[in-house]
């Protein structure tokens, strides 16, 4: 008898143990990221969608986009950006969508190398009218198999990606009560996103280029007004903010020249530059009575490099499985903690309002 109730017993702990575990996996199950598929240009396209579980769609939300970065992934995106943007989703209560770039595997001395991008228009160029885009002993990258017109000094993928993220867009409005959309991006997604901006100033409430300064003398500006802030480290040798050649031989357009020809571009009527510590020294300028209202921000981090603000070290990029579940082992480098969120996100809100 006594062994049966301890049977017993033990069958009802393990059934208990067993319940929470389930309930425990459809919680999480109900937080994580969700794949969606876009047909473009004859090719599906992918991107992560993560909706918190407690905003309230039967408002108006907002929408925040997020580029990885050059050999990056949509999954990847989501743990570079100072510990997690999915937090940030949860606490600002506002959908993030995580598109992934055209990728491929290279292979090269029969070693094989994942490569993805966003074609910006300019990396997928070779040429400016005053030159080539990379040195004469720059650094080679592996070439798209489809990017046949692409140069020497090209790297990115030669298809329509301005036209994946509209449609991106479009499928959010239609699924959704949109209120405002805002973008960032990171190195290669930072030059993407400056892109957008260019080509879609209307649909954005803000854009952020973070580290990721386009081509020197192919750098865009918009037709018409748009929040814009672009974030530069000075010690970043990848993407430089300032006027001397990458370590890989790319030349990039100094982050002034482009706060300048938005500001000119906009008619702003004051340009204010400050200094402020939080967690890193920061030189501040900000250009502002612009046309339509809007604000251009330039932010250069006098203690980092080629980094999302609050990420340690001097270049990282989190690698997983295109579109997977993450693995966040996989990401090679540290968190120091995530004011670097909070920072980006209260800058678009304050610059909307």
């Amino acid at each position: 008898m006594i062994e049966h109730l301890k049977i017993s017993l033990i069958f009802f702990i393990k059934k208990i143990k067993f319940l929470a575990f389930l309930i425990l996996s459809i919680s999480i199950s109900s937080q994580s990221m969700v794949e969606f598929a876009i047909e473009h240009e004859a090719l599906k396209r992918t991107y992560l969608k993560y909706i918190p579980t407690d905003i309230n769609l039967d408002n108006q939300v907002d929408l925040f986009i997020g580029l990885h970065g050059y050999t990056g992934t949509a999954s990847g995106f989501e743990k570079q950006t100072s510990g997690g943007f999915n937090d940030a989703a949860d606490k600002y209560q506002f959908i993030a969508i995580y598109p992934q770039g055209l990728y491929f595997n290279s292979i090269e001395n029969n070693s094989s190398s994942f490569v993805s991008s966003w074609n910006d228009l300019a990396g997928s160029k070779t040429k400016t009218p005053n030159g080539e885009i990379c040195s004469i002993d720059a650094d080679i990258y592996p070439k798209y198999p489809n990017c046949n017109e692409g140069g020497r000094c090209s790297y990115t993928s030669c298809n329509d990606d301005l036209g994946f993220i509209k449609k991106i867009v479009d499928r959010a409005k239609e699924d959704h009560k949109i209120r405002d959309i805002y973008l960032l991006g990171m190195s290669n997604g930072g030059n993407m996103a400056q892109a957008l901006a260019c080509k879609y100033p209307t649909i954005f409430k803000g854009v952020v280029n973070i580290v990721g300064m386009q081509h020197k003398d192919l750098s865009c500006i918009p037709e018409k007004p748009v929040n814009f802030i672009i974030y530069g480290g000075i010690k970043d040798t990848v993407i430089p903010p300032i006027d001397i050649e990458a370590s890989d031989g790319y030349f990039y357009e100094p982050m002034s020249n482009t706060f300048k020809a938005w500001s000119e571009q906009f008619e702003c009527k004051s340009i204010n530059q400050s200094n402020f510590t939080l967690y890193d020294d920061f030189k501040k300028n900000l250009a502002s009575d612009c046309n339509d209202n809007v604000q251009i921000i330039s932010l250069l981090n006098k203690d980092r490099g080629h980094l999302w603000p609050g990420i340690d070290r001097s270049v990282g990029y989190c690698y997983s499985e295109p579109q997977s579940t993450l693995d966040y082992s996989r990401c090679n480098f540290s968190i120091s903690n995530k004011w670097g969120n909070d920072f980006l996100i209260n800058l678009l809100f304050n610059l909307a309002d």
